[in-house]
C-alpha cells in the first residue's frame, strides 16, 4: 500500500478552489447539460422509432417531441459553450501581449 501524503496532486495541477485569479476557477467548469441533452435526444429518437414500430402513435409523438427538444437545446448549449471558450481564448491572447 502506498503512503498517503498531503502532496497528492502535483504542483502544476490546480483545483478550481485553489485558483488565484477568480476567472481561473470559472474556466475549469465544463458544460455538461449540452452533451447530456444531446445524448437524451438521441435516445429519445431511438424510442420514437421503437414506439412507431410497435404501432403506438401517442408514445411515438411524445418521444419524438422530447427528442427534438432535447436535441435542439443540447446543440444550442454546446454552441454557446464553444463560443464562450473561443472568446476566453481570444481574450487571453489579447491580454498576453500587454505585458
Amino acid at each position: 500500500m502506498l503512503p498517503v501524503t498531503p502532496y497528492a496532486y502535483p504542483a502544476a495541477h490546480k483545483l478550481p478552489g485553489d485558483a488565484r485569479n477568480p476567472r481561473d476557477g470559472a474556466r475549469g467548469i465544463r458544460n455538461l447539460p449540452g452533451p447530456i441533452l444531446l445524448a437524451a435526444g438521441i435516445v429519445s429518437i431511438a424510442l420514437t422509432l421503437t414506439a412507431a414500430g410497435y404501432g403506438e402513435p401517442g408514445w411515438s409523438a411524445l418521444c419524438g417531441l422530447t427528442g427534438v427538444l432535447c436535441l435542439r437545446f443540447g446543440i444550442s448549449l454546446t454552441v454557446v459553450e464553444q463560443r464562450r471558450i473561443e472568446a476566453a481564448k481570444a481574450q487571453d491572447t489579447a491580454c498576453s501581449g500587454d505585458i
